[in-house]
């Protein structure tokens, strides 16, 4: 479970460089989907939860962009793959 939230906690500091911004949102909706399937044991959770994360992290930025929610959604297909 630690290492679980390590791994959120350093992806999602990740968010934080505009260079790599889909890049971000793609790692970082990999490690939600992760940790939620682990969690839960549900892969479709998981796809949910990293959607749920990239569309209410778009909500609150000033300036939402509709690419980083795909982004983020597209990371739980690495969830899916392992």
């Amino acid at each position: 479970m630690l290492r679980n939230l390590s791994l959120a906690l350093a992806l999602s500091l990740l968010t934080a460089c505009q260079h790599y911004d889909k890049a971000a949102h793609f790692a970082a909706g990999a490690a939600v989907s992760h940790v939620v399937t682990q969690e839960t044991g549900n892969p479709t959770a998981g796809c949910l939860a990293a959607i749920g994360v990239g569309v209410l992290k778009e909500l609150v930025d000033d300036v939402g962009d509709p690419a980083d929610v795909i982004a983020t959604g597209l990371g739980c297909s690495v969830a899916l793959a392992f």
